[in-house]
C-alpha cells in the first residue's frame, strides 16, 4: 500500500490539510519544531485507515476533532497492487463517525460503508490496526523489541492459528478443570454421605424378623383374648346352673328307682295272677282287685297290666330325664375343658424374646404404655385349672383370675403395638437409607466414570496443546532465524560496520555481535543510540517479513522520531541506508525536528509554518 494524497478538514491541529503529489518511493520527511503537527499527520493517516489512532482510545476518538469544531473529515487515496482506492471518514465531536471506501475508477459504487470500511481495508491491504502499529507505524515512543505474542508477530510467524487453537484448548481445559473440581467436590460429599448412611449388615433382615415375630405374637394374643372371654362366659353360665342340676339329678334318680321298684312289683303280681293264681296271698289280692274294678267291667289281670304299662312309661320318662341331666353335665364339663384349654394355649405362648424386651426397654415403651399387673404364677394357674375341670371354681373366682389374664394380654398387646410402630418406623428409615445408599452408590459410580472421562479428556487436550505450542515454537524459531538473517543484512549499514549480525531467540530477545569484542552483547551493554539503531533495524525487518508473508506489495512505513538520539552524521547515514535498503518497503515517512543537509530525501514537508493549515502540492490532483 502506497499513500498518494491526503485531504483533511478540522482534524487534530489542522483545520485544513492538503498533501498531494507525494512520491511513491523514497523518503518523505516531516520536519518542524515541537507541536508543529508532524505526529498529527501520522495520527490522521491511522484514523483514515482504521477509524482509530494509537494515542486515543476508541471511546475517546471524538477528541481527534480540531478544537473549536463540531466535526472533522479526512480523505486518503492509496494504491494497492496497481489499483487506486479512496477512503473517506467523517468524525463528530461525540465520537460518531461515518465512512466510505471506493475504487477511484468507479467512485459511484462504494466498496464498503460505515463500520464495514475498516474490515474491507484490512482485507484489501493484508493487515489490521494491531499489525500496523507493531510494524509499519512507529508512533512517538521508545523503540522496543516487539512482543513475541503480539497479533502482528503471530501472524508473521504463521503461528496465529496455532496460538488461537492452543488458547481455545487452554480455555476448554480450564473449564473442564473447573467441572472436574466440581465433580471431585460432589464425589467427596457423596462419599461422606455414604459413610454416614452405610447400612449395618443384616440390620434390615433383623428388623423384618422382629416385625414378623411381633405380628405373629400380636395375632395369637388378639385371638386368645376373645376366645378366653367366650370360654369364661360359658363356664360362668354353666357354673351358675350347677347347684340346681344336682338336686334335679337326685330327684330324677329317686323317682327312677321308685318307678323301677313299682314296675318290678306290679310285674311280679301280674305273673303270679296269671301263672300261680292259687298261691297265697294271690287269691286275697285277686278278690280285692275284683272288688275295686267290679263297676268298671275290667278284669283284675287287665288292670294290673295297665298299671304295669303306666309304671313302665314313668320309668322310661325318669330315665330320659336322667339322660338329659347327664348330657347337660357333659356339656358343662366340655365348657370347663374348653376354658382349661384356653388357659393352656395362653400358657403355651412363649414370652417375649430377649431382643424384643431390650427394644422395649430402650424405646421406653413400658413407661409409656404398660399396665404393671403381674400374671398369676404357674402353680396358682395349675390349681385353678384343676378346679375348673372339676367345676369347683366359682364364677367369681374364674372371673377375677381371667380379668388378670386379660389385663396381662392387653398390656402385652399395647407393648407390642408400640414396639411394632417403633420397628416399622426403624424399618422404613432403614429401607429409605438403603434405597438412598443404593442411589448414592449409583450416582457415585456415574461421577467416577465422568471423572475418568474428564481426566482422559483433559490429558488429551493438554497433549494437543503441548503439540500446538511445540509447533508454534518451531515456527517462531524458524521465523527468528529468518528475521535474524534479514536484520543482519541491514544492521552493518545502520551501525557503520561495528555490529555485524544479531541473534534473535524465540521470544524476540536480541543480542548483537560486536566485532571489536568478538562476542554477543546484550542491548544494555551498548549505547542508547546504537540500541535504537538495532531496534530500528529489527522493526524494519519485521515490517519486511509482514510484507513478504501477507501484503506482497509495495508498502509505506511511518516512523515518528526514529532518530531522536542520533547525531547528524549517524542520522544522515541511517537515512541513506533506508533509501538503499530495497525490498518492498518503498515509501518512508520520517518525522524529525531537523534533517541533515545532503540527506537522501524525496520530499521534505515543513510543518508549523501556518498555525492550523498545511498544503503541499499545487494544483491538487483530482
Amino acid at each position: 500500500m502506497i499513500i498518494l494524497h491526503i485531504k483533511a478538514e478540522c482534524l487534530h491541529r489542522y483545520r485544513r490539510l492538503r498533501l498531494t503529489d507525494l512520491p511513491e518511493r523514497g523518503i518523505i520527511a516531516l520536519s518542524g519544531d515541537n507541536e508543529s503537527g508532524k505526529s498529527a499527520i501520522g495520527e490522521i493517516i491511522c484514523f483514515a485507515l482504521f477509524g482509530r489512532t494509537f494515542s486515543l482510545a476508541e471511546d475517546r476518538i471524538g477528541k481527534l476533532v480540531h478544537w473549536g469544531s463540531g466535526e472533522g473529515a479526512v480523505t486518503l487515496r492509496f494504491r494497492v497492487k496497481g489499483r487506486n482506492y479512496e477512503v473517506s471518514r467523517h468524525l463528530a465531536r461525540d465520537g460518531e463517525q461515518s465512512a466510505r471506501l471506493v475504487l477511484v475508477d468507479a467512485p459511484d459504487g462504494p466498496l464498503a460503508r460505515a463500520t464495514g470500511v475498516t474490515k474491507a481495508i484490512t482485507r484489501l491491504i493484508g493487515y489490521g490496526f494491531d499489525d500496523f502499529v507493531e510494524t509499519f507505524y512507529l508512533a512517538q515512543r521508545e523503540i522496543v523489541s516487539p512482543h513475541p505474542r503480539s497479533p502482528a508477530v503471530l501472524a508473521m510467524v504463521g503461528a496465529a492459528p496455532l496460538e488461537a487453537c492452543a488458547n481455545g484448548l487452554g480455555e476448554e481445559i480450564r473449564q473442564a478443570e473447573a467441572t472436574l473440581a466440581s465433580l471431585l467436590e460432589q464425589r467427596g460429599a457423596l462419599t461422606k454421605e455414604l459413610g454416614r448412611l452405610s447400612p449395618e449388615a443384616g440390620r434390615v433382615h433383623t428388623l423384618e424378623r422382629n416385625l414378623a415375630e411381633i405380628a405373629e405374637r400380636e395375632e395369637r394374643l388378639s385371638v386368645r383374648l376373645p376366645a378366653l372371654q367366650s370360654a369364661s362366659d360359658e363356664y360362668s353360665q354353666s357354673f351358675r346352673r350347677q347347684g340346681s342340676h344336682g338336686a334335679r339329678r337326685a330327684l330324677a334318680g329317686l323317682l327312677s328307682n321308685i318307678a323301677l321298684l313299682a314296675v318290678l312289683g306290679v310285674g311280679s303280681i301280674w305273673g303270679l295272677l296269671r301263672f300261680q293264681a292259687e298261691t297265697w296271698p294271690i287269691p286275697v289280692l285277686l278278690a280285692w282287685l275284683e272288688g275295686l274294678v267290679a263297676k268298671t267291667g275290667l278284669t283284675p289281670h287287665t288292670v294290673v297290666l295297665v298299671v304295669e304299662v303306666v309304671l313302665s312309661g314313668l320309668l322310661l320318662l325318669f330315665w330320659l330325664w336322667l339322660a338329659l341331666l347327664a348330657l347337660g353335665m357333659r356339656r358343662r364339663r366340655s365348657r370347663a375343658r374348653r376354658l382349661a384349654q384356653e388357659l393352656d394355649r395362653l400358657d403355651a405362648i412363649e414370652p417375649l424374646p430377649a431382643r424384643l424386651i431390650s427394644a422395649l426397654s430402650q424405646g421406653g415403651v413400658d413407661e409409656a404404655t404398660a399396665v404393671l399387673i403381674d400374671r398369676p404364677d404357674v402353680e396358682r394357674r395349675a390349681r385353678l385349672r384343676q378346679r375348673i375341670l372339676l367345676l369347683e371354681a366359682s364364677a367369681q373366682e374364674v372371673g377375677s383370675a381371667l380379668e388378670h389374664e386379660a389385663v396381662w394380654i392387653k398390656r402385652d398387646l399395647s407393648r407390642l403395638a408400640a414396639l411394632k410402630a417403633s420397628v416399622e418406623s426403624s424399618l422404613e428409615r432403614m429401607r429409605g437409607e438403603g434405597l438412598r445408599h443404593r442411589d448414592l452408590r449409583r450416582e457415585l459410580s456415574e461421577i467416577e466414570k465422568r471423572i475418568a472421562l474428564d481426566n482422559d479428556w483433559i490429558a488429551t487436550r493438554r497433549l494437543a496443546k503441548e503439540l500446538l505450542e511445540g509447533a508454534a515454537r518451531n515456527l517462531s524459531q524458524r521465523f527468528s532465524e529468518g528475521l535474524r538473517d534479514m536484520v543482519s543484512h541491514a544492521l552493518p549499514q545502520f551501525t557503520e560496520g561495528r555490529y555485524e549480525f544479531i541473534e534473535v531467540d524465540e521470544g524476540l530477545q536480541v543480542r548483537v555481535y560486536s566485532g571489536d569484542k568478538r562476542n554477543l552483547l546484550d542491548l544494555d551493554e551498548i549505547s542508547n543510540g546504537t540500541q535504537r539503531q538495532i531496534m530500528l533495524a529489527l522493526r524494519l525487518g519485521l515490517s519486511q517479513e509482514l510484507v513478504a508473508r501477507q501484503v506482497r506489495d509495495d508498502q509505506f512505513v511511518f516512523l515518528d522520531e526514529p532518530f531522536a538520539f542520533f547525531d547528524s552524521r549517524r542520522m544522515r547515514g541511517a537515512l541513506k541506508n533506508l533509501s538503499e535498503l530495497g525490498g518492498d518497503l518503498t515509501q518512508y515517512w520520517i518525522v524529525a525536528q531537523r534533517f541533515p543537509q545532503d540527506s537522501p530525501i524525496g520530499l521534505e514537508i515543513a510543518c508549523g509554518q501556518h498555525p492550523d493549515s498545511l498544503t503541499i502540492g499545487f494544483p491538487e490532483t483530482p
